[in-house]
C-alpha cells in the first residue's frame, strides 16, 4: 500500500490522520489468470489500483470482442462509466496474468469523502486519471496511424507488451492480427 500512498503523495499531500483512515478502507485481491473482476451485466462498485500484473477491459460484439483499454501496474482500473452511474457494465475486465490489486468499494470511497480532508482531492485524482488517459487514446486514433499506436504502446510498457496476446493487441489498436504481424515484422 506504500506504492499507493507514494503515487498520491506526488498529487497531493496526505496527513498521516487521513491516510490511517483510507488506508483502514483498502482492501487487497490477487486474481489468476484469466479471472474477471466484472462481467457485462454487473454494477461496478470497486475502484482498483493494480499492484502486479496486467488486465484487459473489452466489450462483447455479437462478432468479436473489441479491447477497449489495458490496466498496468501503478494504475487505477474500473469500469468506471458503471461505477459513477451505478448502471450494468457494458465492459468485460480480465486479468490476463496472475494480478494483485488494492480496491475500495463505492460505500468506502464515500466515507473518505465525507471523514478526511484529503478524501475529495483522491476523489478527483481517480477521475482525472481515468479522464487523462482516456483523452489520450481517443486522440491516439484520431492523429495516431496504427503502427504509430503500437510503438506507443511499446514504449510505454516494453516489459510487459510480451505478456498480452497478439488479437487482444490488435484489438486494442484497431487492427487485424495480420496487420499487427506485418507491423512488426517491418519493425
Amino acid at each position: 500500500m506504500e506504492n499507493l500512498l507514494n503515487i498520491l503523495n506526488t498529487k497531493i499531500t496526505i496527513s498521516e490522520e487521513d491516510w490511517l483512515f483510507i488506508s483502514s478502507k483498502l482492501q487487497e485481491k490477487e486474481f489468476k489468470k484469466k479471472d474477471f473482476i466484472i462481467t457485462t451485466q454487473n454494477i461496478e462498485d470497486k475502484i482498483y489500483f493494480i499492484q502486479e500484473g496486467i488486465f484487459r477491459l473489452y466489450i462483447e460484439l455479437p462478432e468479436k470482442d473489441v479491447t477497449i483499454d489495458f490496466g498496468f501496474p501503478n494504475n487505477f482500473l474500473s469500469s468506471y462509466s458503471s461505477f459513477l452511474t451505478q448502471t450494468p457494465s457494458i465492459a468485460c475486465i480480465q486479468s490476463l496474468t496472475k494480478s494483485k490489486v488494492i480496491f475500495i468499494t463505492r460505500k468506502d470511497l464515500q466515507e473518505i469523502y465525507l471523514h478526511t480532508q484529503s478524501g475529495e482531492s483522491i476523489g478527483r485524482i481517480f477521475a482525472e486519471e481515468f479522464f487523462r488517459y482516456k483523452s489520450k487514446r481517443e486522440l491516439s486514433f484520431l492523429k495516431d496511424s496504427p503502427t504509430e499506436r503500437y510503438l506507443n504502446l511499446v514504449k510505454e510498457q516494453p516489459q510487459l507488451i510480451q505478456e498480452i496476446p497478439q488479437k487482444y493487441l490488435a484489438s486494442y489498436i484497431g487492427i487485424t492480427p495480420q496487420a499487427l504481424s506485418r507491423i512488426r515484422a517491418k519493425i
